[in-house]
């Protein structure tokens, strides 16, 4: 197997409200207005403050627009998750059906079921991101059905026990570890704001043509923060998210969330992107 292949399957398989005082007396009246004036200065300072400094590389909401996503184009979990794999005719032989990110929240491998009109039966394999080339009809990669193996999820010599208990499950008999993450951890996932308060569902994601996670499209399950969809950079681990927790936390409060503007498709070019739908 070339290394570059055990490295991946390496990777693979070794993965995973305040309070307020009540005036005594009539003459307090003008101190409470006051207070309150400095409380609403405080209050507006603090969120500005917060915007400010967010921890780790976390960028203020101001800093962030969509011009640049607009302007470069990407690649779409949604369609990645439906392509076709084909072979180096172009010959279609299989289906995408997951992608495997490190912890730089780039895309490692693909995880793709193909082999149907082969003897061997469909089986999955990874292949290594950069053996793989995006085309107007699919994903093309260099498998045949006599180096298939080559690609297998499963190398004995690396799996090892303490790797199984470790490791999150992909699909039915496909494990990551620690490091390593598929973007299936995240899509469909319930988002919250950064006090914690319910906000919508992780409905796609988005990656640079090289295969980096640049921004995450959630869609709000109420009407005050807007009809969406809205488009928020990904952190991952240094924002402390981790695969498999319950829910995805967004780094921006209420009030900021709502500056964003709508994400508009259509003025996103990617691959397979036929019907420049919303959804």
């Amino acid at each position: 197997m070339p290394m570059t292949q055990k490295r991946v399957a390496a990777l693979v398989i070794s993965l995973v409200s305040g309070f307020y005082l009540t005036p005594a007396i009539a003459q307090d009246n003008g101190n409470q207005a006051n207070k309150s004036s400095d409380n609403s200065a405080q209050s507006s300072q603090s969120q500005a403050d917060s915007t400010a400094n967010k921890p780790g590389n976390v960028r203020p909401i101001g800093q962030w627009n969509y011009q640049q996503l607009y302007q470069s184009g990407g690649v779409r979990a949604d369609r990645l998750l439906e392509a076709s794999v084909l072979n180096a005719n172009g010959d279609e032989i299989g289906s995408v059906e997951n992608a495997i990110l490190n912890q730089d929240n780039r895309i490692i491998a693909l995880i793709a079921q193909v082999g149907g009109m082969w003897d061997i039966g469909d089986t999955h394999v990874a292949i290594p991101w950069e053996e793989i080339k995006l085309t107007d009809t699919g994903v093309q990669v260099p498998i045949r059905e006599d180096n298939v193996d080559d690609y297998g999820l499963f190398d004995e010599s690396y799996v090892i026990k303490q790797d199984l208990d470790q490791a999150t499950q992909v699909e039915d008999d496909v494990m990551t570890g620690p490091q390593t993450w598929k973007i299936t951890d995240l899509l469909n996932d319930y988002a919250s704001i950064d006090d914690g308060e319910g906000y919508g569902y992780v409905t796609n994601a988005l990656f640079s043509k090289e295969g980096v996670l640049q921004a995450l499209v959630i869609d709000p399950s109420e009407e005050r923060y807007g009809q969406g969809p809205y488009a928020y950079p990904f952190y991952g681990y240094e924002q402390g998210w981790r695969p498999g927790d319950s829910a995805y936390q967004i780094s921006y409060s209420s009030e900021e969330t709502k500056t964003l503007p709508t994400f508009d498709y259509t003025q996103y070019d990617s691959p397979w992107n036929t019907t420049q739908a919303n959804q």
